[in-house]
């Protein structure tokens, strides 16, 4: 009987006690986060199971691309240049982003001068 050759998608996971499992080495196309750290994969723009349940989302809402990132890594909020620490954060706010013009009804502060409360 003929061998066929293993996949190389599989990371060999040491799991104590002398047993060994295998976990696939699957990365977002958009936001390289791990298939450890997604509830779901998604589809996206390259076919089914290419994007994780974020990206999956925007993608879905019409975005084309990975959002902007700043050097340290946080997402930029394309309206109102706000960043934020992860894309799930990025996606809870742009339900209520304002493009950065909110004032306060009472004082007519903006976001900045009023530090965000």
């Amino acid at each position: 009987m003929e061998r066929r050759p293993r996949l190389r998608t599989l990371t060999r996971v040491s799991r104590g006690c002398g047993r060994a499992t295998f976990a696939k080495r699957w990365r977002c196309e958009w936001c390289e986060c791990k298939e450890t750290e997604t509830p779901s994969k998604s589809a996206g723009p390259s076919g089914p199971k290419t994007l994780c349940n974020a990206c999956g989302s925007r993608f879905r809402s019409g975005h084309t691309s990975m959002p902007r990132q700043t050097d340290d890594g946080h997402f930029l909020c394309s309206e109102c240049s706000r960043a934020f620490a992860t894309i799930g954060a990025l996606g809870g706010h742009r339900r209520f982003c304002d493009s950065g013009n909110w004032r306060c009804n009472w004082c007519s502060a903006n976001y900045n001068e009023c530090s965000g409360k």
